[in-house]
């Protein structure tokens, strides 16, 4: 039999702290009102001497990435390989704008109630959670295209969360405190997430791992599966000096009718080929079955 392997929980910190908390003291509520009771709670409480009105609004985009989950309407996406997480964090956004381009096609427009302003606003949303092999912590994410064509991303990890918008990603990405680092990868995952499941169809299966170590995640969720593409993948046991790898790639959207039957598609671009001589664009023949595939997930 297969070795289990267990997976990171996303939102456990709002799963067992606050949720589990506030279900032991009031177990007579119904979820429903224990997130009304909680997001009360939370806005209404003083604000201590460690906190700011920022940081409150962080707890608030939490818990209400953990109603989505607690309603099955998180997607939830298992890597493998965490090597594949290393990966996607260090992808470069050299075509940001194409791939923009990209999820406002190809997203799900929702009425969004910002916190503050209290207005409701139509954006595109992608919402998914990150599960990866053998680490405590996993990462959820609600990423937003706004009216202006702006991203604003939300993340989630462990009890600490960050909000990040391609405004600032530039700027940010050229700083190397610790923050300005966290901020600038987790972008990139959560852009690049979305960018590797279009590009890689052929790598993504649905359902949970067949090796999980079953810690009660719900099965019955909306789940995928993400191998590592051979495509991306370098050579085990082999020094990295003496074979070829990518360096420096990126998720590039095809939009010159010089492609004709591929364009609106996303490719990955492997900059350079390290003793290697060509450039690669790398793009699975599967991807008009996922396309469809995902549209049924989705609707």
């Amino acid at each position: 039999m297969a070795r289990r392997v267990y997976y990171s929980k996303p939102l456990k910190y709002f799963w067992h702290h606050l949720y589990g908390t506030q279900k032991k003291l009031t177990p007579y509520l119904t979820d429903d009102q224990i997130f009304s009771l909680l997001r009360q709670n939370i806005l209404t409480a003083p604000i201590q001497a460690f906190e700011t009105p920022e940081s409150r609004g962080l707890i608030i985009s939490g818990l209400e990435l953990w109603r989505n989950d607690n309603k099955g309407m998180l997607l939830h996406i298992f890597f493998l390989d965490k090597h594949l997480r290393d990966f996607l964090e260090k992808v470069p956004l050299s075509d940001l704008e194409g791939i923009k381009k990209f999820l406002y096609e190809k997203g799900q427009s929702k009425d969004v109630i910002h916190l503050y302003s209290k207005e409701q606003k139509k954006s595109v949303v992608y919402k998914f959670a990150l599960h990866l092999p053998y680490e405590a912590d996993g990462l959820a994410f609600s990423l937003s295209l706004e009216n202006d064509g702006s991203i604003e991303l939300y993340y989630s990890l462990s009890e600490n969360g960050g909000r990040m918008s391609d405004k600032f990603y530039a700027e940010v990405n050229k700083k190397d405190d610790v923050l300005s680092l966290l901020h600038s990868k987790m972008f990139r995952l959560a852009i690049n997430t979305i960018a590797y499941m279009n590009c890689f169809p052929d790598c993504v299966a649905e359902g949970v791992p067949n090796n999980l170590f079953d810690r009660g995640e719900d099965k019955s969720a909306r789940n995928l599966t993400f191998q590592l593409s051979e495509k991306i993948r370098e050579t085990e046991n082999s020094p990295i000096s003496k074979i070829p790898h990518f360096r420096k790639g990126h998720f590039r959207l095809l939009q010159s009718d010089y492609f004709a039957n591929k364009k609106g598609q996303i490719v990955f671009v492997a900059e350079t080929m390290v003793k290697g001589k060509a450039k690669t664009v790398s793009m699975s023949d599967r991807i008009d079955h996922f396309a469809n595939n995902t549209t049924r997930t989705k609707s």
